[in-house]
């Protein structure tokens, strides 16, 4: 693709000097060399950050690598993975495939919901489970028919993230290692609820309280990362560029947009730009890539109300 160099360029932002200050970082990768700034908050290059949806597309990925083992059939029907249970719950699942799931075309309720985030706050070891996450969403109408359009559900990513464990015998955390962390070199990434969280993970805040142990407890297919900045540049790097993620036919299925709504698999696609945003309780993200040029804009905050629009202010102006 005609790129140079790999050289990362991180802004560390100002914080607020008061108790409920807020860590940031602005992470853009370029070939024109290297410039760090740096403030008094605790924020620098290695801060692991929730990702949210951003990992949307590191699920996506992880399934399109098993489907290029040939252990998951991108047409296939969900109802091979899904528990009979699941599928009663959400409406039989009748004509629902992975391919639907992985570019939001299902028709599938959304379960992420003010009553299912009160509850996993309430009691995170009885609800911050994906298979109580997914019971939110019970019972209520398709969106619409299967194929007929486009809705950003959350239900398609934890369902994937369920498919992901029956094809591989493994967790979500340890498929993602395996699949994505491990060959994108991405050393200090996780799924939530997976290990400890390291003691320089930043409260995030949100109308005025801060969120921890929420991350202590399980995450999902639709947003259960934790990363660092140069990790998540490592992972568009490794999936764009350098082909250690996926061969060029299954990165074209990533990019199909089927619906013309700017979404892929997992993936945002508009401008000439490719990327995902993030919220989560306390932390808001974004990330961009131009493709042609191979440079990376990423801005992590913990804080749910953050503007990230700087990714594409800085690959489009």
């Amino acid at each position: 693709m005609g790129i140079k160099s790999w050289i990362a360029c991180a802004i560390i932002l100002p914080g607020i000097a008061m108790a409920d200050s807020t860590q940031s970082i602005r992470y853009y990768v370029d070939d024109d060399g290297v410039q760090v700034a740096t403030t008094g908050t605790a924020t620098k290059n290695d801060t692991p950050f929730a990702i949210a949806s951003i990992g949307k597309t590191m699920t996506a990925v992880a399934v399109l690598r098993i489907v290029g083992q040939g252990a998951i059939d991108l047409d296939g029907p969900v109802t091979r993975w899904v528990d009979g249970d699941i599928a009663d719950g959400l409406g039989g699942l009748s004509g629902v495939t992975v391919r639907h799931l992985l570019n939001m075309t299902s028709g599938l309720p959304d379960y992420l919901s003010d009553a299912y985030i009160e509850a996993a706050l309430g009691n995170p070891d009885r609800f911050q489970n994906p298979l109580t996450a997914l019971s939110y969403a019970y019972d209520e109408p398709p969106v619409f028919g299967v194929g007929e359009g486009f809705d950003y559900s959350n239900t398609n990513y934890v369902l994937l993230g369920l498919i992901l464990e029956q094809a591989t015998g493994k967790s979500y955390a340890e498929t993602l290692k395996s699949e994505v962390f491990a060959p994108a070199n991405m050393t200090n990434s996780f799924v939530f609820g997976s290990t400890r969280l390291p003691a320089n993970f930043p409260s995030g805040h949100e109308d005025g309280a801060h969120y921890r142990d929420y991350y202590e407890h399980q995450g999902f297919g639709d947003g259960g990362v934790i990363a660092t900045a140069p990790d998540l540049a490592k992972f568009y790097e490794a999936l764009f560029i350098t082909g250690d993620l996926l061969p060029d036919a299954l990165l074209d299925e990533l990019l199909v947009d089927p619906i013309g709504e700017g979404y892929g698999m997992g993936i945002e696609v508009e401008d000439g730009l490719v990327g995902h945003s993030g919220g989560d309780l306390g932390f808001s993200s974004d990330v961009r890539m131009d493709t042609d040029d191979g440079r990376i804009a990423i801005i992590f905050h913990a804080n749910a109300d953050a503007d990230t629009s700087w990714t594409f202010d800085k690959l489009l102006n």
